[in-house]
C-alpha cells in the first residue's frame, strides 16, 4: 500500500511540475516502463532515485522528506513475503496490513480474519492447493492483528448462508465459540444478516472495505473472485461499495442479536453431536 501511496504522489509531482513521463525516465537513465511501474505503485524507487526524481519535480525539502520516510517503509519486506502467497493475495495481505480498519460482508464464508485453523484447512483443502500448510499458517498470522496493542478495527457481515454451512462440519462448534469470542473484542463487530431479511441491496459475492491513516492511502475496496482477487481505489466505485456495506449492515441483526444467533445455532449443534 505504500508502494501505491509513493507512486501516487510521485505522478501528482510529475504532472504538476509538467514533466513528461520520457524526461523522468531520462533523468534516471531508464525506461519509460519503470517510471510507471514506479508510479502504478508496483515498484518503489531507490533513495538515489527518489532524490533525483523531487529534484527534476522541485519538491520541496519537508515533501523530499515525507516521501522518503514512505519509500523506506514501502522498500521494507512484510512478514508475508516469506509465505509464497498468490500475487493478487500477497497484494491483498500487504493492504490489510497496513489499515486501521476493516469492513467485509462475506456471503458464503466466515471471514478470514474470523476462521479457526480447522475451518481454514478446510478450505484449502476443498481448494487443493499445494502449499496449503504456508496459507492456513499465514492466514492465522493475519490474525494476530486482532489481538494486538494497536488492534486492526473489524466490521464483518455474514450472510446465515455461512453459519448454516459451517453447522454441518465437525469443526462447527469450535468456529461458532470461537466467533463469539471475537465478537466480544471491542475492536470486532459481527452481525449476521438472517434469511429472513428477505431481499438486500444486490451483493452477489464477498467484499472487503480498507481503511487507512492518510499518510499511508486512501480507502481501498477488495473484490473477492472463486480463486483470485483485485483490489480497487477508484474512488467512485469505493464510494459505492461504502452505501452497500451500509445498507446491508442495516439490514442484518444487532450485535447482540447477532450473538444469540450464533449461541442457538451452537446449541443445535451440540445436541446434534450428543445424539450420535
Amino acid at each position: 500500500m505504500k508502494k501505491r501511496r509513493l507512486g501516487e504522489e510521485l505522478r501528482r509531482l510529475r504532472e504538476t511540475s509538467g514533466v513528461p513521463a520520457e524526461q523522468a525516465a531520462a533523468e534516471l537513465d531508464c525506461t519509460v516502463g519503470k517510471i510507471r511501474h514506479i508510479e502504478g505503485g508496483r515498484n518503489a524507487p531507490s533513495k538515489s532515485d527518489l532524490t533525483v526524481l523531487c529534484g527534476l519535480y522541485g519538491a520541496s525539502k519537508g515533501v523530499h522528506a515525507v516521501l522518503e520516510s514512505i519509500r523506506k517503509g514501502a522498500s521494507q519486506r512484510g512478514w508475508w513475503s516469506t509465505y509464497k502467497l498468490p500475487n493478487w493475495l500477497h497484494l491483498y495481505v500487504g493492504a490489510e496490513s497496513d489499515a486501521h480498519t476493516v469492513r467485509t460482508i462475506q456471503l458464503e464464508l466466515i471471514p478470514g480474519l474470523l476462521q479457526t485453523e480447522a475451518y481454514a484447512r478446510a478450505m484449502h483443502d476443498l481448494a487443493g492447493v499445494a502449499n496449503a500448510d504456508k496459507l492456513v499458517e499465514a492466514r492465522l498470522k493475519r490474525q494476530e492483528r486482532l489481538l494486538s496493542r494497536e488492534p486492526l478495527t473489524l466490521q464483518a457481515v455474514i450472510s446465515e448462508a455461512a453459519i448454516r454451512r459451517a453447522a454441518v462440519e465437525d469443526f462447527a462448534a469450535e468456529q461458532f465459540r470461537h466467533l463469539l469470542a471475537m465478537a466480544r473484542r471491542p475492536n470486532v463487530s459481527l452481525r449476521i444478516l438472517p434469511f429472513s431479511t428477505g431481499l438486500h441491496m444486490s451483493v452477489t459475492s464477498g467484499f472487503v472495505l480498507l481503511d487507512f491513516h492518510p499518510e499511508v492511502g486512501a480507502p481501498s475496496a477488495y473484490l473477492e473472485h472463486a480463486n483470485a482477487g483485485q483490489l480497487v481505489d477508484d474512488a467512485t466505485v469505493v464510494r459505492h461499495m461504502t452505501d452497500v456495506f451500509a445498507a446491508v449492515r442495516a439490514q442484518a441483526l444487532s450485535e447482540k442479536e447477532s450473538g444469540d444467533f450464533i449461541e442457538q445455532t451452537l446449541a443445535q449443534v451440540d445436541l446434534q453431536r450428543a445424539g450420535r
